[in-house]
């Protein structure tokens, strides 16, 4: 009898409604870890066939494009990044410097892999008009999900300053950047240090510290 385990052990029939998702949530799964493994250009159905050990029949029949395939796996991987947003705005602690923290969160969620998906499909969406019509309108959510996110972050500490949203759209922007950056060369310690100088040019932007903290001391020679 088709169904899942209790945590008592009894078995629970599953409707035809619930296995459909079930089956349907497993290839998105295989089809997001496929971008992230071998990327957009290797994500083809094949692969996540094989990465779902399901029949080709099975795949066909809840996606039976490529085209349909990528699309599903924009949904799924922005509902991903969304509850990983959600989750980190939500466990904020109360006593955290919050300059510090708006920084933090940004580069968090602009690294790992879910964004390492996203960026496959920047890539893909760019020849492809099907896929950035699907793909588009999901990251403008997600980019102002994020913005609104930041922003209250900083308001947390300057509830009326006019700059907390021009230095939220910067905090991501330049947090982008520096993510691409650290995924092309692999430059980590690098990116720490220009997070530390943009979180001191935040200081310095939003009035908590003179302009003089933003230059670094001249070495010896």
């Amino acid at each position: 009898m088709a169904g899942t385990l209790t945590t008592s052990g009894e078995r629970v029939r599953e409707t035809q409604a619930q296995r459909r998702a079930r089956m349907r949530t497993r290839l998105l799964d295989a089809a997001v870890e496929s971008l992230i493994e071998v990327g957009y250009a290797g994500t083809t159905t094949l692969e996540v066939q094989k990465r779902a050990g399901v029949p080709r029949g099975t795949l066909q029949h809840h996606f039976p494009t490529k085209a349909d395939l990528l699309a599903g796996a924009v949904e799924h991987l922005a509902a991903r990044r969304f509850d990983q947003l959600t989750k980190e705005f939500e466990d904020i602690p109360a006593t955290a410097d919050r300059l510090e923290t708006a920084v933090e969160l940004t580069m968090r969620m602009l690294s790992g892999p879910s964004f390492w998906a996203a960026l496959e499909m920047w890539v893909g969406a760019r020849t492809d008009p099907e896929l950035l019509a699907a793909f588009l309108p999901l990251e403008h959510r997600l980019f102002e999900l994020m913005h609104t996110s930041i922003r209250d972050v900083f308001r947390a500490e300057f509830p009326d300053d006019p700059r907390v949203p021009t230095i939220t759209e910067f905090t991501i922007e330049i947090m982008t950047g520096l993510a691409l950056r650290v995924l092309l060369t692999g430059e980590v310690d690098r990116n720490r240090i220009i997070q530390q100088r943009w979180r001191n040019a935040v200081r310095i932007l939003l009035g908590k510290a003179h302009p003089d903290t933003l230059t670094e001391p001249r070495r010896e020679r």
